[in-house]
């Protein structure tokens, strides 16, 4: 009897220690961390799938680094009197991950501010999800896509209704064209930027269509290649979109669309002047 009363006072004593715990893992805040000028309020140590950066900086200029293994991915920061609100996908799969926030000094030159190092525990579809200059969860993005794929019912007549509204609504932009062949790229990039100035290079287009498909549950690839003709051969940008109800990614070309009033939806003989390198 008296081994029993021990036994049972033990198992209780370790299920209150197990208890306490517990409830001091699941309930305890990350602390916020300060440095370079800039406050960050605690990240958990393990993500799932995506982290925020939330907090404030007398800095002007701050960007977001995120490393895994040895890939670096830069994302830019909005900041509004100071304060920023940044949600971040961790696209390199699962894994040890280091995330810091950069402070601008000249140039290209950053200085480091906050840094934390996270581990995520789920696997992120990278073609569904925001990525840089893909701000496919801006409410303008999001309320634009929902409006320009109303009536549609496949993921093919998405695909064709956001292809035909970018290279209808969307010039091309020379000046910034001939400022990349001069090697200045100090210039305002990606989806929402294009939709709000209506002008954008090749890398704009894509970026706006990858915006507006992820915005509708369409997985979409921005791609990186070449375009080759007789005449030229220089880097270029275009989409896949993955149509399910055929099991099969498409290409489409919503520059060239614009600029050459030619069909490059979906068409044969896309690869006849499109040469691919890379997927993001």
């Amino acid at each position: 009897m008296k081994k029993s009363i021990r036994s049972i006072i033990i198992i209780s004593i370790t299920i209150v220690m197990f208890m306490n715990v517990v409830f001091a893992t699941t309930t305890s805040a990350p602390k916020v961390i300060q440095s370079n000028n800039v406050t960050l309020e605690g990240i958990p140590s393990i993500i799932e799938g995506k982290v925020t950066f939330s907090g404030t900086t007398t800095n002007e200029k701050v960007k977001i680094l995120v490393v895994k293994d040895e890939r670096q991915r830069w994302y830019d920061v909005n900041l509004e009197d100071g304060a920023f609100n940044e949600e971040i996908w961790l696209i390199d799969g699962t894994g040890d991950y280091k995330v810091a926030v950069l402070v601008h000094l000249e140039g290209r030159r950053y200085s480091f501010g906050p840094t934390v190092y996270v581990e995520n525990i789920t696997e992120v579809n990278r073609f569904l999800v925001p990525t840089l200059h893909v701000e496919s969860n801006h409410e303008e993005i999001i309320n634009l896509a929902n409006e320009i794929t109303k009536n549609d019912l496949t993921d093919m007549e998405k695909a064709r209704s956001i292809h035909n509204w970018v290279a209808s609504n969307i010039r091309y932009d020379y000046t910034k064209y001939l400022r990349q062949l001069n090697g200045n790229f100090d210039n305002d990039y990606g989806a929402l930027n294009t939709l709000k100035t209506g002008i954008g290079v090749c890398y704009d287009y894509s970026k706006l269509v990858a915006a507006l498909g992820r915005a509708v549950d369409l997985q979409v690839k921005v791609i990186k290649g070449n375009y080759v003709s007789p005449f030229r051969n220089e880097l270029h940008a275009w989409n896949e979109i993955y149509i399910s109800e055929e099991e099969r990614w498409i290409n489409l070309d919503t520059t060239f669309a614009a600029s050459m009033r030619k069909n490059y939806f979906d068409n044969s003989d896309f690869f006849d002047d499109h040469e691919k390198l890379e997927e993001y």
